[in-house]
């Protein structure tokens, strides 16, 4: 599964999918059409980062792949990791099946022309139910099987085998539609030397000259014959290893051809999902509730149980997550979709539709920051269905419903909602104001003219964060009671209305005060408005009227702001690059709640739309390396 995985990182386009399953947990989609309207998928894939996987000597080059692709039609990914037997399968259509094909067969010929190498590639071709050919086999050293027909071609492994299951329909039996194996290629593949020997593999020993035997050194005979039988022993066991390798991989394969067989033998459906966004470039969907269950934190770390989701309910839960991805030339958004289950989908309305404290903007910074970010839920709600909440990891634990009635009413019972959530009502907000530098005194050890030990003292350049904290809390004493406990322990220096925190260099000054419901901790007080709204404060609450969530980070300014007095030398030039191609990246997260689902969007924004995003990150990749 990782190795697949890697693939979907590196080659985000030569991924895809199955025929239609009725259960996944996890499904993908290249809209290749949003893409090529974006970008040209020959300049992205024939790019300089992408060199590696397009060296001469590779029997497998992926521009060469790509040039078999329909780029007018979607590629999928999708696969199970909660079955008893996991898999996954990347499809994608093509639109020369002839040139595909004679591609893979020269490739194989290439693979068997290895006169060391007695275990040879076989190509298995037949007919499926519509009289369509199809052809599928294992690459050499690789873990996964590729089959293709007229339209499509599809990638697929099982990733750990226990059992004699098969992914596609542990119920059916697929002695009817196994393919008949032909014995060679036709005609308009390939030549008749692609066949499938096996041998037992020579033996190359390398002779001692004699020269080199008169030099050995002279060891007992004892000794000798039992060195040479410890060594006859490891091996055998190496033998006896590589041996038992070799038949757990070939049962593998042989499953893994077995239901590539049936995908086409019965006429190969491209898979589809209603999950997915057609209108994105990339969409992804995971099956989150079940995901859930398989690998719950504590019965997956401790496997010391069974997760007891018999008697799970789970009347409050996850259902699934999707991810949708656009490119533009000046920017790529990522819209991130939860679903909820109905009745926790109502709880989650009541805790993000809290309206921010208004005297929280009074302390805002004068000025837009570097970045920031602000968060407003409502805790008294969090706390008032903490037991709805926590349903779904509950239900995974091996307790039995009544069991778990008794956790969350002993918790019920100890906290008051109403007073606990006064404690901390739900405003944050964090600011990064700017980098400062400062010197730093430290001592080294050193020695006088007359050879004394002394401390000796100097200067070095350090750089820190200026930032600032603000939240509230509507308690009546606790906060007061909190700042005085400071005061009296000596972490904490009254002077006027701020509470100055004992002064740490790596800091700054760093100060607390409070204005009524309002507690701020800063080191950059002079960044503050004081008492006022900045036109700064005036925007974010403008945005936080649709929004609980809302952050920005200024990419362009940071980088300046603190590679401007670094010495980087020889990096220095890329880092510059680096702050130049990218303005900032922007967060927020509606506070209303649609069809069960809540969502989260991010955007990167680009200084530069000459060409489009994707294409900029792979020449910035290029240059930084």
């Amino acid at each position: 599964m990782k190795k697949a995985f890697y693939f979907l990182v590196l080659l985000p386009v030569f991924l895809i999918g199955q025929s239609n399953l009725s259960k996944h947990d996890y499904f993908i989609q290249f809209n290749m059409s949003k893409f090529a309207d974006k970008v040209s998928l020959d300049s992205m894939f024939n790019h300089d980062t992408f060199k590696t996987f397009n060296k001469q000597e590779l029997n497998y080059k992926l521009k060469d792949l790509m040039s078999f692709m329909d780029q007018s039609k979607a590629v999928v990914m999708h696969g199970n990791i909660t079955d008893s037997i996991p898999y996954y399968q990347i499809s994608f259509p093509i639109k020369d099946n002839k040139d595909l094909s004679a591609y893979f067969f020269d490739r194989v010929a290439e693979e068997n022309n290895n006169a060391y190498d007695t275990l040879k590639t076989q190509i298995t071709c037949a007919n499926s139910i519509n009289a369509s050919k199809y052809c599928y086999y294992t690459p050499k050293n690789s873990s996964f099987t590729i089959g293709w027909n007229n339209e499509h071609l599809v990638i697929y492994e099982l990733t750990g085998i226990t059992t004699t299951q098969y992914a596609l329909d542990s119920q059916a039996e697929y002695a009817d539609t196994t393919a008949v194996l032909v014995e060679e290629a036709p005609d308009e593949y390939v030549s008749d030397d692609v066949q499938e020997t096996t041998t037992d593999a020579p033996i190359i020993s390398e002779e001692k000259t004699s020269e080199e035997v008169d030099e050995q050194v002279a060891v007992p005979v004892e000794d000798t014959e039992q060195e040479e039988e410890d060594d006859e022993e490891y091996i055998a066991y190496l033998e006896s290893m590589k041996k038992a390798q070799q038949e757990e991989r070939n049962k593998k394969i042989a499953k893994q051809e077995i239901q590539l067989d049936a995908l086409f033998k019965n006429g190969f459906v491209m898979p589809v999902s209603s999950q997915v966004n057609t209108d994105s470039a990339i969409s992804m969907w995971l099956n989150y509730q079940a995901i859930y269950e398989k690998f719950a934190s504590i019965p997956y770390l401790f496997k010391g149980y069974k997760p007891n989701l018999a008697s799970a309910e789970k009347t409050a839960s996850i259902k699934g997550m999707n991810a949708d991805f656009y490119f533009e030339n000046d920017k790529a958004k990522m819209v991130q979709t939860i679903e909820y289950a109905p009745s926790l989908a109502t709880i989650m309305q009541k805790i993000i539709a809290k309206k921010p404290n208004k005297n929280v903007f009074n302390y805002f910074p004068k000025n837009e920051p570097l970045g920031y970010m602000t968060y407003h839920s409502n805790t008294e709600e969090v706390l008032k269905n903490y037991p709805q909440i926590m349903d779904q990891f509950l239900a995974t634990m091996p307790f039995e419903s009544e069991d778990r009635e008794i956790i969350t009413d002993l918790f019920s019972t100890l906290i008051d909602e109403k007073a606990s959530a006064t404690l901390f009502d739900g405003d944050f907000s964090m600011f990064l104001h700017a980098v400062e530098q400062y010197e730093s005194t430290y001592t080294v050890p050193a020695y006088s003219d007359d050879y004394e030990e002394k401390a000796e003292e100097r200067k070095i350049t350090k750089t820190r964060p200026v930032f600032t904290f603000i939240m509230t809390s509507s308690h009546p004493t606790m906060s007061e009671k909190l700042l005085n406990l400071g005061v009296r322990k000596r972490v904490l220096t009254k002077e006027n209305n701020y509470y100055v925190v004992t002064k740490t260099e790596d800091l700054g000054n760093v100060v607390i005060f409070k204005d009524k419901d309002v507690l701020v901790l800063t080191n950059g007080l002079n960044y503050l408005n004081n008492g006022s709204k900045s036109a700064f404060a005036k925007q974010v609450k403008k945005e936080l009227s649709n929004n609980y969530f809302v952050g920005n980070f200024d990419i362009a300014q940071f980088m300046n702001s603190y590679f401007v007095n670094q010495n980087l030398g020889k990096d220095q030039e890329k880092m510059m690059k680096l702050s130049n191609q990218f303005k900032n990246i922007k967060c927020y997260s509606s506070n209303k709640i649609s069809d069960n689902k809540m969502t989260f969007e991010m955007e990167l924004n680009s200084n530069f739309n000459d060409k489009n995003i994707i294409i900029q990150t792979l020449d910035l990749v290029k240059f930084l390396k």
